[in-house]
């Protein structure tokens, strides 16, 4: 079983079904996923820039209708799932099971009774915030020189998202935000919380990546790190831009925290092929094509580094610890 904790598919799945296309995870994903051996997806749900301000509620929702059309008609091979028991009875039926999450609250505005109607949608994940500012905080930027001159950590806002997510029984993650809002975040956790897809700032600079301190905290907190394959976060030199310096990633990880901090968030976006951000061929910089190259140059070789119970852990287990712990 493998579980990939950040894919934008939806983006996908929306865009295909308006042109008027069906089954778009089934003909357009599944034969991939199948390859990879994955068993389980936390799909984001997030929000491009046309759709802001007004739109974003709006879209999200349009992103949860179309996908819950497409389990109806390839329900034989997805599933939608709210807690680790329908996670683990989907990955045991040979299905792939589906987690949703919020990957910024843009869709919430500043709205705190949304996060209830998301939840009842099935929404079990929340990251505050994309790499932009929004009613919850400052998230932090690709680039620094696109970063607000003066950062601030979370909003009054951001933190009632926390405690909210908290009580209801939601997974925090805090990929995407910068270094004033994780250690907010950081601060008010009870449970467990997760950086889905984010790498190590000491093997790569970018502001997207977590320091060792995070790390730490994201570990003692029980919580999970997933790796991310967007070459701009593996290295800061194109040239070990390759699945070994990722692997650095992993062993880094497991240095500063164990191996039951590392799991798999690879942020595949050169395969949705609706996603229309900046100039196509600038857009190709993931280190696999898709979920198939990952798993011939990175998933399967993973078993061969580690050990049995350790490529489990990484694999599948770590994030799944979380899951149980948080939703039950």
């Amino acid at each position: 079983m493998v579980l990939d904790a950040h894919f934008d598919v939806l983006l996908d799945v929306l865009a295909y079904r308006k042109k008027g296309e069906r089954k778009i995870l089934e003909r357009r994903h599944l034969p991939n996923l199948k390859e990879a051996g994955i068993s389980t997806l936390i799909c984001s749900l997030y929000i491009c820039e046309e759709y802001l301000p007004e739109g974003a509620l709006r879209n999200a929702l349009d992103q949860i209708s179309a996908l819950k059309e497409e389990l109806e008609e390839s329900g034989e091979h997805f599933v939608l799932c709210r807690d680790s028991a329908e996670a683990r009875r989907a990955a045991e039926t040979g299905k792939i099971g589906i987690f949703l999450s919020l990957e910024g609250a843009e869709p919430l505005g500043n709205d705190i009774l949304l996060l209830r109607t998301f939840y009842d949608l099935g929404v079990r994940f929340i990251g505050l915030t994309w790499s932009r500012r929004n009613y919850a905080g400052d998230g932090s930027s690709f680039d620094p020189s696109d970063a607000p001159k003066f950062q601030g950590g979370l909003t009054k806002f951001g933190r009632e998202l926390v405690a909210a997510a908290q009580k209801m029984g939601m997974v925090v993650d805090v990929s995407h935000l910068n270094d004033p809002g994780f250690y907010e975040v950081a601060d008010m956790m009870k449970m467990p919380f997760i950086a889905s897809h984010s790498n190590c700032r000491a093997l790569c600079g970018s502001p997207r990546n977590l320091k060792d301190d995070q790390i730490k905290m994201i570990a003692d907190s029980g919580g999970v790190i997933g790796l991310n394959a967007y070459s701009p976060f593996v290295s800061d030199s194109e040239s070990d831009r390759d699945p070994a310096k990722f692997f650095e990633h992993l062993e880094y990880i497991r240095e500063v925290a164990s191996i039951d901090n590392v799991g798999i968030g690879l942020d595949l976006c050169d395969c949705i092929e609706s996603l229309d951000i900046g100039d196509r061929d600038d857009r190709r910089k993931n280190l696999f094509a898709d979920h198939a190259d990952a798993g011939r140059r990175f998933i399967g070789p993973l078993r061969e580094k580690l050990a049995p119970e350790e490529y489990d852990a990484v694999a599948f287990g770590n994030f799944m610890r979380v899951i149980e712990k948080v939703l039950g």
